[in-house]
């Protein structure tokens, strides 16, 4: 390498299983095609790559020009490959069997189209545990990409961070890289020669090697790099930058360690990247958070620190505080994580295996800037996914139709009641007074709970609501990082900014004095009793399902003891439930029972033929809610009439576009009087269009 300082340049590029493909064609042409295309014109230019294996096969089948160019640098020995989980996972939240599967399975992959397995290992969102180092170990993998943080929180001195490193677990090595901040928050966004400047100052510094890796979507995808990147020039700009440079050298990093020693030995706590562990967090802690490093960082001047030392040492959450914060995000991780715990043995089927990994893809399971909870397009998908595993496991194991399973299969500490049926699957939960969680469609894999909670977040005090119409577009002469970015949306978005204190599931049991669809879609309707989010009994009798609750009705006059029970007999793909309420001394009020049912399209969801207007009161006995996505209608039929209402639940969230305005599913409100005592009865089923 001479005199120069490597730097390894590297970019990870991926999009989630089943992404819509007009997404996906549109990142292939504003960024991985030019950038692959702009290597090409550069042959100088050394990087490594990395691609989920999914988006890989995907350019593969549907952009063969790009995926024949790939090969075309890899065999001028510009690239070099690092492999990572096949669709994506969360390394540290799957199996171990399962970590080595997917991992081998983009190992195997690359070498079969590339002649190369990799030696390196992109870690998804940079989520580390050093539990996962013997399996990494197993699959071949000597080194792993960690963020310069990684190392800061294990109590290295950020000046003493010039090269990399290594680690181990039970005796397993494995060598630690660091990527820069400095040159993750610069690039591409800054002038080439500020970055080259830099980087001689870490050469001055005597370090041993630079590392610059990050997601390639920042070169075209992200807002406003195409025009910056290519257009302007700014890639081939910074590539003659360095390769004219007398300072600088691309490099590859199975290169560099052939000579270059490590800097020691180091252990790092569980962590991510810093803005990953504030995202983990819940509204209220992140404002605590944010108060705390704001205080600490305008208070800096008194204080022997500095605003990295803050963001080391005042941390936020772990990755997996998401599966708390997210009750969505808990089930689908804990279904899949069932199915590959009691599915080990099946493993050798190849069906089963592959929907399985593809049901561990990351994307889907939190929020931050990135994140893809709030998409609801992401969430079918490994719902989809989920649902295939499941049918491919009954098929396997020979499980008849109107079976039902009682386990804990959520993990936490409440058991759920489990229906197969032929048609579709149920899940009942026991911790919030046996409401319906979970229904999946086998035909064509859907989950019409796949709803969303409105839950507040952090960011939502920091969204400024504008009127866009006023907003004038700013000339620059460099490009902003998203993560600088400010958040504006038009100020008519406010009003469905509302949030819930319960789940958004079905059968939920309300009692209340003042009904209307307008209060429960702004939550500031009275709730009288608690049976919304409390636990209850669980019982299976046969084909019934009961769940018992010793409650009460809680008013200024006092608290009124009530008994309820829910019976859910299942058989032959219907539902048939009656709930039992009693209280012990006269008293009057509203029961309303809520379904929250999730749909592809729910605007052109119809409910006896009426569209969901959020202000309109059917009377009936019998509800048909008619989906054109599944094909099917959704029916619910009472013992008795009831008033029913409805509206669409919609979330207002951030994401690297700005902000986002989401449907998320539809509410339905069936109301009936009360008066002491109730037998509510009625059946639950689906039938094709």
């Amino acid at each position: 390498m001479g005199n120069k300082l490597p730097l390894i340049m590297g970019i990870h590029c991926h999009q989630p299983y089943e992404n819509f493909h007009h997404v996906v064609d549109y990142a292939v042409k504003v960024s991985y095609a030019p950038f692959i295309e702009a290597a090409l014109k550069n042959k100088s230019l050394k990087f490594a790559v990395h691609y989920s294996g999914w988006l890989l096969d995907f350019i593969r089948v549907n952009h063969k020009d790009l995926f024949n160019k790939m090969k075309k640098c890899y065999d001028n020995g510009q690239i070099e490959f690092f492999t990572g989980g096949y669709y994506e996972p969360i390394l540290t939240t799957i199996p171990s069997d399962d970590r080595r599967g997917q991992i081998n399975k983009l190992s195997d992959y690359i070498a079969n189209y590339f002649g190369e397995r990799p030696k390196g290992l992109w870690l998804t969102e940079r989520v580390w545990d050093p539990t996962i180092i013997p399996d990494l170990y197993e699959c071949g993998v000597e080194t792993v990409v960690v963020d310069d943080y990684h190392l800061l929180t294990a109590g290295v001195d950020e000046k003493a961070i010039k090269g990399y490193f290594k680690t181990e677990q039970d005796g397993y090595p494995i060598n630690i890289l660091p990527v820069d901040k400095t040159m993750r928050y610069a690039t591409p966004f800054k002038p080439e020669e500020e970055i080259l400047d830099y980087l001689k100052g870490l050469k001055n510094d005597d370090f041993k090697l630079v590392t610059y890796f990050d997601d390639g979507e920042k070169f075209g995808l992200w807002p406003s790099t195409y025009e910056w990147v290519y257009e302007k020039g700014w890639l081939d700009r910074f590539i003659e930058t360095i390769v004219s440079s007398d300072d600088v050298e691309f490099a590859h990093y199975r290169d560099i360690i052939k000579t270059v020693k490590p800097e020691g030995l180091i252990y790092m706590p569980i962590t991510s990247y810093v803005e990953m562990g504030e995202w983990s967090l819940n509204a209220h802690s992140f404002d605590k958070f944010s108060s705390i490093k704001d205080t600490l960082k305008h208070n800096i001047s008194n204080m022997n620190i500095n605003d990295t030392d803050i963001d080391t040492y005042v941390r936020g959450g772990v990755w997996k505080n998401f599966l708390i914060k997210y009750s969505e995000a808990n089930r689908i991780h804990k279904k899949a994580l069932n199915l590959s715990l009691k599915g080990r043995k099946h493993k050798n089927d190849k069906v089963f295996k592959e929907h399985l990994y593809q049901s561990q893809c990351n994307d889907a399971l939190w929020h931050g800037l990135f994140g893809g909870l709030y998409l609801p397009n992401l969430r079918n998908n490994l719902w989809g996914s989920i649902i295939l595993t499941q049918k491919r496991f009954e098929e396997l194991e020979r499980i008849k139709p109107d079976t039902i399973e009682i386990s804990d299969i959520d993990l936490d500490g409440y058991d759920e009641a489990y229906y197969i049926g032929a048609k579709y699957n149920a899940l009942f939960s026991s911790k919030n007074n046996g409401q319906l969680t979970s229904l999946e469609l086998k035909e064509k894999p859907f989950n019409i709970l796949n709803t969303l909670t409105r839950r507040k977040e952090g960011y939502h005090s920091h969204i400024n609501f504008v009127d866009t119409e006023n907003n004038a577009e700013c000339k620059i002469d460099e490009v902003k990082n998203i993560h600088d970015s400010n958040l504006e949306i038009d100020s008519c978005v406010k009003d469905f900014l509302e949030y819930d204190w319960y789940d958004r599931s079905s059968f939920i049991d309300h009692f209340t004095y003042d009904f209307s669809v307008e209060n429960f879609k702004r939550v500031n309707f009275i709730e009288i009793g608690d049976f919304v989010n409390q636990c209850s009994k669980l019982e299976l009798n046969n084909d019934k399902i009961t769940f018992k609750r010793a409650g009460s009705f809680n008013t200024s006059y006092g608290v009124t003891p009530v008994v309820m029970s829910k019976e859910y007999t299942c058989a032959n793909d219907i539902i048939n439930f009656q709930f039992n309420i009693k209280a012990s001394s006269p008293f009057e009020c509203q029961y309303v029972s809520e379904m929250n049912f999730h749909f592809a399209n729910s605007e052109a969801v119809t409910i006896n033929g009426e569209k969901i207007d959020g202000h309109t009161i059917l009377t009936g006995k019998k509800f048909i809610i008619k989906d054109d996505y599944t094909a099917k209608n959704i029916i619910l039929e009472y013992a008795n009439e009831v008033e029913l209402g409805s509206f669409l639940v919609h979330t207002v969230s951030q994401s690297e576009l700005g902000v986002e305005l989401t449907i998320q599913g539809i509410a339905i409100l069936a109301k009936i009087d009360f008066n002491t005592s109730l037998s509510f009865k009625g059946k639950f089923y689906i039938e094709d269009l």
